[in-house]
This record gives structure tokens, sequence and C-alpha cells, in this order.
């Protein structure tokens, strides 16, 4: 099942990308009523097709596979029973995401491409991880045309209609969280405007082949 390649693929890219360390951070993908999650305390490397769980989206049950899903399987379902619009998420502890989610501060729009994103990347309540309250805390701050947040103390969730546009959001995302503490470290960067940002949002609908 190509999903799965796919799945066993990015978690394989996560330690590399430097989206995550050890075994911190997760990765699900969709199937039409179920959802396909990284296995609890393996590390990406490890993961295959064999160790994959998967899941009921509405009962949140264990249809297949005898590895214990991600810690984080609360929020994973709350999205994809809230959003039907989403088909992959990636979960991350990067670096300088992760920064900005200690702070409690928002990405913000200091270059274009944020606009594949959302205008700005905002941080959600802190909850302990793994927690209802944490996936409803996301829920509440993420908005409908958005694909990322940031989890207060904790790190970063991108989302996607495909699971590859999730993870290129969360790699996205780290890029611009260095740009702008790194920017601002030498001064006080400008900040596009919604305007701005929607526009480039409009020409990105045309870029490519």
């Amino acid at each position: 099942m190509h999903l799965l390649d796919d799945l066993v693929d990015y978690a394989h890219r996560m330690s590399s990308d430097h989206l995550a360390f050890g075994t911190s951070g997760n990765l699900s993908v969709r199937d039409d009523e179920a959802l396909w999650i990284t296995p609890s305390g393996v590390p990406f490397e490890e993961t295959a097709i064999d160790n994959v769980v998967g899941i009921a989206i509405a009962s949140g049950k264990i249809i297949h596979g005898s590895a214990r899903p991600s810690s984080e399987l609360p929020l994973h379902l709350a999205l994809y029973r809230q959003r039907r619009d989403v088909g992959g998420i990636v979960h991350t502890h990067s670096e300088y995401a992760t920064i900005f989610a200690v702070l409690g501060q928002p990405i913000i729009p200091v270059h274009y491409q944020m606009a594949r994103s959302c205008y700005q990347v905002n941080c959600a309540e802190y909850a302990t991880y793994g927690s209802e309250q944490l996936a409803q805390n996301a829920l509440a701050t993420l908005g409908s045309r958005d694909r990322a947040v940031l989890l207060r103390n904790h790190g970063l969730v991108a989302v996607g209609d495909q699971l590859s546009l999730a993870y290129q959001t969360a790699l996205d995302v780290e890029w611009m969280a260095r740009l702008l503490y790194r920017a601002r470290s030498i001064g006080d960067p400008r900040v596009l405007s919604p305007l701005e940002v929607e526009q480039v949002r409009e020409q990105f609908r045309h870029y490519g082949q």
C-alpha cells in the first residue's frame, strides 16, 4: 500500500531533516475511515510497515498491528475527525519551531514563503502531551485554512491534504522559524501584511509545472 510506504519513508527522514531527535515526534496518514500512525517509542529509522498501527478514526480502536501507537494518538484522531481536508499529520520537536513554542510566541510572516502554511503559526495553550486537552487546544488554535500550529512548551503540528504536503509544511515552518530567530538577533524584521500574504497565496496557485 503506497500510503504505508510514504509513512515509513517520511518517518525515516525525520532525523536527517532535523525535524526530530530520538523518538520524539510522530506521523500519520489518513486511509479513508482509518489512520496509520507511527509506533510509540520506536526510533524513526526503525519504523517499518510491520510496526505502524492502523486505527479506526471513529472509535479510536486499533484495527491493525500489535505495536502501541504513538502517545499523541488523541491529537491525530481529533484533527482527522474535525478536519476532513486533512490527509496527513506531522508532529515535530524541531529546534527553531520549538524555541517559539517554548516562548509561546507565534512565528510571524517575515517571508512570503509563510503563505504556503498560514498567515502566521499561532501557539496553542499548554497541556500534557498525549492528553485530550492538548488535542482540543491545538484544534482551537489551528485556523480552518492553517496548515500548522505550535504547541506551547512542546513542538509543532503540521497538516496537509496529503502526508507529503504536511511534511513539506513542517520543513517550511522550521526554516521560517530559523530565519525569524536569526533576523531578530541583528534587527527588527519587517512583517508582511495579511493582504501581502494573501496575494502571494494566490500566486502560489499557479506556481510550478
